[in-house]
């Protein structure tokens, strides 16, 4: 369910090391990656929704933006509990609005996403900075963790797609989920020098499923160091970052 709400304040104040606020135009994400953090850390754990169906859309984004805007000085990001272009975002643009008002203010933007929908806002992309998130190269592995996400092929193609328009492009390889690491690694080596890998945070969220599907290896520390070792063969020293 879609829920529409008035929002008391737009930008927070974040600990990622790329900005210094943060911006959330939505409360939830239809992609439903079971493995997000965002299901009990932040306001949606207050919401008794469901995570993957339910969002709360800030309709009074742009608006509170642009009166708390003017004593705001630092670069922004976007988003940390929600993807920014997740399916609503075709609906009511938020996120382009946002990204709009930002840039006529001359504030550095980053945007981080799983979704093919960001190819809709190159014209305003190609000077500011964007991170696609692509963790794993496999789609039985993506359908399962998640279920809402654009699949793996089309992230490649969203990736190639902003490479050629000239967008400051990134990779996050983040979590690291089960995977063939050379296989991914040499795939994303052709459209990016360095990458970041991260580990699963909250393993105990989806351990169930992992042993469900023979997958428990990829939950201990000793596989993600693995992962790591197998990028770096292919990326040249120090273009991995973890």
């Amino acid at each position: 369910m879609i829920r529409e709400i008035t929002a008391k304040t737009i930008i927070t104040r974040t600990k990622i090391a790329v900005a210094k606020y943060v911006i959330n135009p939505y409360v939830g994400c239809t992609f439903g990656c079971l493995y997000c953090y965002a299901r009990f850390i932040g306001p949606f754990k207050y919401t008794n929704c469901e995570w993957g169906e339910d969002v709360w859309v800030k309709t009074n984004a742009v608006q509170l933006l642009e009166k708390e805007l003017a004593r705001k000085r630092g670069d922004f990001f976007l988003s940390s509990i929600c993807d920014p272009y997740q399916h609503i975002e075709k609906k009511y643009g938020l996120t382009r609005k946002i990204i709009e008002v930002l840039r006529s203010h001359f504030r550095r933007v980053h945007v981080m996403t799983k979704s093919n929908l960001v190819l809709r806002d190159v014209d305003l992309l190609r000077d500011l900075s964007v991170t696609l998130t692509i963790t794993t190269d496999r789609e039985d592995v993506r359908k399962i963790l998640e279920p809402g996400a654009p699949s793996v092929e089309e992230r490649f193609d969203t990736l190639k797609k902003l490479k050629e328009a000239g967008v400051n492009v990134s990779v996050f390889v983040g979590p690291v989920l089960v995977m063939n690491p050379e296989n991914l690694a040499h795939r994303l080596s052709r459209y990016v020098d360095t990458l970041t890998l991260d580990a699963l945070n909250y393993p105990k969220m989806v351990q169930e499923v992992y042993v469900k599907h023979g997958w428990q290896g990829w939950l201990t520390k000793e596989k993600f160091i693995e992962v790591i070792e197998r990028f770096e063969r292919v990326f040249k020293k120090g273009s991995v970052k973890y």
